[in-house]
């Protein structure tokens, strides 16, 4: 089995991994500074909605009703920036990454001055724009916001390669393992840095998702 390399940098390891940390690192962010919330991980919050709509707190309800409903007006922007850029999926990606940028920069802003409900619906829009645009890691599907099927994909691909004797397997199960511990890694920093510097942690990742756009761009005025 042979592996397909023609694939543009945002479909590359790098970009990938940088991503998944950024997922960690604003999902631990809201996690430690917004109550236990996750800007990303929707089944997350979708629990604990359900759990405190059994016990009829309609307060807590609606905390985590937030997030949820703008990560589905996400989806929202991510299909009219798809279907405006159809053609052109750099620009689709790139497009993307400028508009989770300017978000990210308003929510660095405003955060330690404003309530939670601002906080919480910025960053899960963000998590929607970029689950939503970065979907594969060379050709091949992946989730850069939520865990799951990337612990699935990993234990698989790499069992499946290796009963089979098929080295572009085994690589990809290993590629989604790194990824994993990207997450991992997003989350254990901004675990420290949030419980150091409160909502002025946010300020930290900015540095990966410059890296994105500078990646992106780079890509574009070397063609």
């Amino acid at each position: 089995m042979s592996i397909n390399k023609e694939y543009q940098v945002f479909e590359g390891l790098r970009i990938a991994t940088v991503l998944t940390f950024i997922s960690g690192y604003l999902n631990a962010f809201t996690y430690v500074t917004q109550d236990g919330r996750f800007a990303g991980i929707q089944s997350g919050n979708i629990i604990m909605l359900s759990y405190y709509l059994a016990k009829g707190d309609m307060l807590q309800v609606a905390r985590f009703l937030n997030p949820i409903l703008f990560f589905v007006l996400g989806q929202f922007v991510v299909y009219l920036i798809q279907k405006r850029f159809k053609k052109d999926k750099w620009l689709w990606h790139f497009s993307s990454s400028l508009l989770m940028t300017g978000f990210i920069i308003i929510a660095v802003v405003f955060s330690p001055f404003v309530g939670p409900f601002f906080t919480m619906a910025t960053l899960a829009f963000v998590a929607s724009i970029q689950i939503g645009t970065f979907q594969k890691l060379r050709g091949a599907p992946y989730a850069n916001v939520m865990m799951t099927g990337n612990v699935k994909n990993a234990a698989y691909l790499w069992f499946k390669g290796w009963r089979e004797h098929d080295e572009v397997l085994c690589r990809r199960g290993q590629e989604t393992i790194f990824i994993l511990g990207s997450f991992s890694l997003g989350v254990i920093i901004s675990t420290l840095l949030s419980s150091w510097f409160y909502e002025y942690a946010l300020a930290y990742v900015l540095l990966p998702i410059l890296y994105v756009n500078y990646e992106l761009w780079r890509e574009k005025s070397l063609a």
